[in-house]
């Protein structure tokens, strides 16, 4: 391993990297031993972290716009669709994640 940090040649670089360092942040974890056998199946633990926030945060913007009542879930429903901004592609989102998420879990497991 090498002990060394990034540093920036130019001064925009610099200016650049004082303010928002990206650059230094992945020299940073370039450092961290990996494993040998590290491949592609080892990301699902990564999307299942990421599916399942999208389902948290998907959810509760739903949840906020849903009403529990029989005579009002569908309209309920329908506002979501039709009025919220983008509620048709959060509501989908949230669709489709939850299936993802259980595709990715079953990979992940097997």
């Amino acid at each position: 391993m090498s002990d060394h940090n990034y540093v920036p040649s130019s001064k925009l670089g610099k200016w650049f990297n004082d303010r928002l360092p990206l650059l230094s942040l992945s020299s940073h974890l370039r450092e961290y031993p990996t494993p040998k056998n590290l491949n592609y199946w080892w990301t699902f633990g990564g999307i299942l972290t990421f599916c399942l926030m999208a389902q948290i945060i998907t959810g509760i913007v739903l949840a906020m716009h849903y009403v529990a009542h029989a005579d009002l879930a569908f309209d309920s429903v329908e506002h979501i669709m039709r009025d919220v901004n983008y509620g048709w592609l959060i509501r989908y989102f949230h669709a489709n994640g939850s299936s993802m998420f259980f595709l990715a879990v079953y990979i992940h497991i097997f």
